[in-house]
């Protein structure tokens, strides 16, 4: 018995996530059409009366036209916002660049060299850190430098040396 239930709930389960998956994005509905399905919703629920049901429609179609305004306004916002951050990060590659030519005037040769050296190995150690978080195995290493136990209470009376040791 309870193995029949729990493969009917396990079939069950699956059923549902692929019928979830099915639905692809929906496409945007006018004003109207968002006005329009409220006010059948609350007509079915609530029996409105022709008044009521027009005083509802027009509510409805207001508060739609308002929300889907401050959404145009939001997109328009991030679009300027991502704009101005991507100037702003090419103006400061630009600033990096003159600046780092202005240092390859001042440092001869060899000390160029040995600056270049430098900046390969800290890209490769900065790339190895970074595909090391892609894999999980660098997550958060600075904050494991100890064993902290931070979620367990001191008991204030026993000292350091009444501490058992830990193992390893």
């Amino acid at each position: 018995m309870k193995n029949a239930a729990l493969i009917t709930l396990l079939i069950s389960g699956m059923a549902f996530s692929a019928v979830a998956q099915e639905r692809g994005p929906q496409a945007s509905k006018t004003a109207e059409e968002i006005a329009q399905m409220r006010t059948d919703r609350l007509t079915e629920q609530l029996s409105l009366s022709a008044d009521q049901k027009q005083a509802v429609y027009a509510l409805s179609l207001e508060n739609a036209e308002k929300m889907q305004a401050a959404h145009k306004e939001r997109a328009a916002r991030s679009a300027e916002m991502r704009n101005a951050r991507t100037a702003e990060m090419n103006e400061r590659r630009a600033e990096m660049k003159a600046s780092q030519e202005r240092l390859n005037e001042i440092l001869t040769e060899e000390q160029r060299e040995v600056l270049k050296q430098q900046q390969t190995e800290r890209a490769e150690k900065m790339k190895s850190i970074r595909d090391a978080r892609k894999d999980g195995r660098h997550k958060g290493d600075r904050m494991r430098k100890g064993k902290r136990d931070f979620h367990k209470k001191a008991d204030s009376t026993r000292t350091t040396e009444a501490l058992p040791e830990e193992t390893k």
